[in-house]
Order: C-alpha cells, then sequence, then structure tokens
C-alpha cells in the first residue's frame, strides 16, 4: 500500500496493520477449530467435519516388526508435542490387486494396529460408544473401505464410532508355539489379541474424545462377527464390552485345532522357504504375501487362517462356551442377511448354485449322516429352484443355524434379540439378493455413494430402511434394547416363540421364520467343531 509523504491518516494504517495480520488471525482460528485429544501417550490433532471431530489412523500398538512379529501387541511408546491424526493407517497385509486409490486395502504395511474415531466433539462427556470390527474371513480387510466410514452413525446418534484394524492371515494367525517354544504360544490368535488391545486402548482413552469407557458396544460384521463370538468368550476380553450387535458372523468358517493350526505354518514356512521363526521375522513383507499367495494356490484354500483353538488364548471354541452359558451376560442383538451366499454365487462366481445334487447330497452327509436326503427334501420343497435350494441350504449351514444356536442359549441368561435382514436390490447389474455385507451400508449410513449404489440400487424406500437400522442400533448401544422410533414392538428372543425382526422394505416382526428348515437341523450339533471348517468350506466352493 502506497503512503503519502504527509503521512498517512490513522485509519488507512490501522486498514494496513489488519491487512498484515490476516493471515495470522486465520491461522489463529483455524487452530482454535482444529480437535486435539490427549491420549496416555501423547496429544493427538483431528479433523472437522460438520457436527463431528474425525481423528485417523491412531496407533494403539507398535508395529509389529523385527522381533516384534508373531509376539502379542506392545504399547506406542509416549511422545512429546502433538500428533496428526488425519490419514488412515495402512491396511494389515493381506493379499488384493495394487490400487493406488486412497482407500484401497493395496495401501498396506506392518505398522497397521491403529484406529479410527468419529465423535460429536472431544469436550462431549459420556457418550455411548460403537466399536467396529471389520470381517474378510481373517485374510483380508481394513478401516480404509469407505463403505465403514462412521460420520453418518456418529451425527445420527450422537454417539462415539470406533473401527480398528488388527493382524490378518500368516502375520496374525500363524501357530508357532510347536515350533518356536513358549515364546510364541499366542502366536496363533495375535489377531483376536489384537482386537483385546484396541479395546483395553478405547477402555483407557475413550473419554478423551467424549465417549464413556463404560457404555462401549462392540459390533462386527462377517469375521468380524466371528471375532466378536471369540471376544466374548476370553477373560482378557471382560469389562471391556459391554453390548455387542453380530452380523452374519461367520462361526462356522473358523477355528483350527492346535495340531491342524501347526500342519498349516509348517506348510507356510515350507513354501517360504525359511526353518526357523528367527528366519519367518526376517522376511520382507513381500516375501511372506509371496509364500501366502502360493499357499492359497494348494489345498488349504482361502480359509487357512484364523483362530486356533486349544491354545492358551482359546481353550475351546467360543460356541461351546456360549452353549455353556461362560459369555458375559450382557445385550445382544444378532441376526443374518436372507440371501448370504449370493456373495459367493455373484461377486465372488462360485458355481455353488450350480452344484451337482449327488455332490451335495455328499457333502451335507458329512455334517448330517442319513438325514441328508430328508433335509436336502426340505430345502427343495421350499425353494423350487434348485439353484435356490442350495443357496439357502449353504446360508442356513454358515450362517443362520449357528446364529440361531446362539441366540437360544444367550436368551436364556440375557437380553437377546434376533433380526433377518431381507432387502433385495431391484435394480442392480447383478442378482445379489439380500446377500452377505448388504446391510452393512445401512448401518453405516452410506447409501449416497457410488459404489454402494451399484450394489443397493436405487429403490425409493432405501433411506427408511437406512432410518430404521440405524435407529435400532443407535438405540441398542445406548439402552441395550433396539426399540425405536419406525418399527413394530421388537420382543426379546426365546425358544418358545422365536420373535425375529425382519429389515427390509417391509419391517416386520415374524416368529420362527423358516421354521421348517431351521427344524430340520435339530439335533445337530453346530459347536463350531460340527460342521468342521473343512465341512462347510466344501459346501461353499467345492463343485466337482
Amino acid at each position: 500500500m502506497r503512503i503519502a509523504k504527509s503521512g498517512a491518516p490513522w485509519s488507512v494504517i490501522l486498514v494496513a496493520l489488519k491487512l498484515l495480520t490476516c493471515p495470522l488471525v486465520f491461522a489463529q482460528n483455524r487452530s482454535a477449530s482444529t480437535p486435539l485429544a490427549e491420549t496416555s501417550a501423547g496429544k493427538l490433532r483431528g479433523e472437522t467435519q460438520p457436527g463431528l471431530s474425525v481423528f485417523r489412523g491412531i496407533r494403539y500398538a507398535r508395529a509389529p516388526i523385527g522381533n516384534l512379529r508373531f509376539h502379542r501387541a506392545q504399547p506406542v511408546a509416549p511422545w512429546k508435542g502433538i500428533r496428526d491424526a488425519l490419514d488412515f493407517a495402512p491396511a494389515c497385509p493381506q493379499l488384493v490387486d495394487i490400487d493406488p486409490t486412497e482407500n484401497n486395502n493395496s495401501v498396506m504395511d506392518e505398522d497397521c494396529l491403529a484406529l479410527n474415531v468419529w465423535t460429536p466433539g472431544v469436550s462431549s462427556a459420556n457418550l455411548p460408544v460403537m466399536v467396529f470390527i471389520h470381517g474378510g474371513a481373517f485374510i483380508d480387510g481394513s478401516t480404509r473401505n469407505t463403505w465403514y466410514n462412521g460420520a453418518s452413525l456418529a451425527r445420527r446418534g450422537k454417539v462415539v464410532v470406533v473401527s480398528l484394524q488388527y493382524r490378518l492371515g500368516a502375520w496374525g494367525f500363524l501357530e508357532l508355539a510347536e515350533i518356536g517354544g513358549k515364546e510364541f504360544a499366542e502366536s496363533g490368535n495375535l489377531g483376536i489379541l489384537d482386537q483385546v488391545a484396541a479395546l483395553r486402548w478405547i477402555h483407557e482413552n475413550i473419554a478423551a474424545f467424549g465417549g464413556d469407557p463404560q457404555s462401549v458396544t462392540v459390533f462386527g460384521e462377517s469375521m468380524g462377527g466371528a471375532s466378536l463370538n471369540n471376544l466374548l468368550s476370553m477373560t482378557a476380553a471382560q469389562g471391556l464390552i459391554h453390548k455387542a450387535i453380530l452380523e452374519s458372523s461367520s462361526a462356522q468358517r473358523v477355528g483350527k485345532s492346535v495340531a491342524q493350526a501347526t500342519e498349516l505354518a509348517r506348510v507356510y514356512m515350507k513354501i517360504a522357504g525359511v526353518t526357523s521363526v528367527a528366519e519367518l521375522q526376517k522376511l520382507s513383507m513381500v516375501e511372506m504375501r509371496t509364500a501366502q499367495a502360493k499357499l492359497f494356490d494348494t489345498w488349504f484354500g482361502d480359509s487357512s487362517f484364523g483362530p486356533t483353538w486349544g491354545d492358551i488364548v482359546l481353550p475351546q471354541p467360543a460356541l461351546q462356551l456360549w452353549q455353556q452359558g461362560q459369555i458375559p451376560h450382557i445385550p445382544l442383538l444378532l441376526g443374518t442377511n436372507l440371501d448370504e451366499i449370493h456373495f459367493w454365487t455373484q461377486v465372488e462366481d462360485l458355481p455353488i448354485a450350480s452344484k451337482p445334487p449327488a455332490l451335495l447330497l455328499k457333502q451335507v452327509s458329512s455334517i448330517a449322516g442319513d438325514r441328508a436326503p430328508s433335509i436336502i427334501q426340505t430345502y427343495r420343497a421350499s425353494f423350487p429352484d434348485y439353484g435356490e435350494a442350495v443357496v439357502h441350504l449353504a446360508t442356513d449351514v454358515l450362517f443362520r443355524l449357528p446364529a440361531i444356536r446362539m441366540a437360544e442359549s444367550a436368551a436364556r441368561q440375557q437380553p437377546t434379540y434376533m433380526y433377518l435382514f431381507t432387502y433385495r436390490p431391484t435394480s442392480a447389474a447383478r442378482d445379489y439378493g439380500a446377500m452377505h455385507s448388504m446391510e452393512i451400508p445401512f448401518v453405516f449410513g452410506v447409501l449416497g455413494q457410488q459404489d454402494v449404489i451399484a450394489v443397493t440400487g436405487r429403490s425409493p424406500g432405501l433411506q427408511k430402511i437406512q432410518d430404521r437400522i440405524q435407529n435400532a442400533w443407535i438405540r441398542f448401544a445406548r439402552t441395550g434394547n433396539p426399540n425405536s422410533p419406525g418399527l413394530p414392538p421388537w420382543p426379546r428372543y426365546d425358544e418358545t416363540r422365536r420373535a425375529t425382526m425382519q429389515l427390509g422394505l417391509d419391517c416386520r416382526v415374524v416368529d420362527d421364520p423358516y421354521s421348517t428348515e431351521r427344524g430340520s437341523w435339530t439335533g445337530i450339533p453346530f459347536d463350531g467343531i460340527t460342521p468342521s471348517v473343512a465341512q462347510v468350506s466344501a459346501l461353499l466352493a467345492e463343485n466337482r
């Protein structure tokens, strides 16, 4: 600004000073609106969104690399100053196609033990907390997935939403106790122990984000639900979970004995070209991924990795402890989707619906013995289309029957609510039906995303379904009871009435839905061992 030699009036000088100091003023305003949270290890800087503060990529444990690989997660080292928590952490190592897009799981690293927080405000106090555990067969998945954006749920419910990551595949579930000694006695269940570590971090730190550490609802989908099965059976997690929501828990596709898991570890090490755990710890992430890819091309298939039963972490299958009543007496909400197996027929293109009848009979006989013919006939009578009969039989074996058995056991001692998600897209490119994972975008409220629309379609009733499901999940997180506006009265589940809320375009309570199919399995164990992983995997994939 040019000033006359004779001297500028004070008003001009003041304007000039204001212009010169504007950047400083803006910086001060921006700093004032930046959310800060002080954790036990140090201060974090988040990001402000409309009505929310968001913190991403918060490490709850050190990077499990070098000598820390194959060991229980260790707390992060304290730091001074303020660390940014603005970006998602890399996904944990897994097998995915290389794609550099920001939210793709191919952005991966072993420094992945992290969580994300969406909160109505760090200055809030004692807000209910909802913690999500992602699925992915214990071999893939991450919180980078845009379907898991917690903003809508946190904003609608005025709750604190957290999502967490845990070690997958060989990094999280390689049973090395017999090979490496007692030092590695927990190695077969490190992925589950990571979840415990994350929950403990939440218990100790969530108050700094406005959350109530005494009101934590954990919800998990697919193997995230199976993880929750295990967490509820573990003494290490007791007191960290106050309510639980299990969505399509894949309890029948997980779990190996120590002997089976040890055999798998030996095969993996042979493929990787190593003979000791020390050599395993020196492999690069790429070398471990390559060995895992070769392993999956052999007879183990994609269900190779998962929890180990019989070690010091999980002494016996979680479903057996459920049936013995040895889980915390907390409120439970659980359910499945009507056409779960369509995920594998439509997304992964497995020819399950065209399984030869003779092979179907052989596979069902391995589970049900001489009752197999009558069971198959029950489904053929209910679903005249042979392919649909196979899809629904497999859906029941892998998902619905285990969920019902869990609900039966739990309902004897604690508030238990059952749902059946029934929405079938009308405009999708494929016949997805109410497939596995279809409920996720309704729970998280992300229906407007293009990749979601490609799956759910654009039915005018979708927003109403989303509102009802979100309200029910939020109300359950607040009170332990999912009854909420827009839904008919939702009774507790019991073995007499078997009241089940059907969630879809028409939300209504149905007593004992598909009772004939359910009844055909009476007396056949669903306990985490029967059917075995091999039996259900064959039913899901083998077609020759």
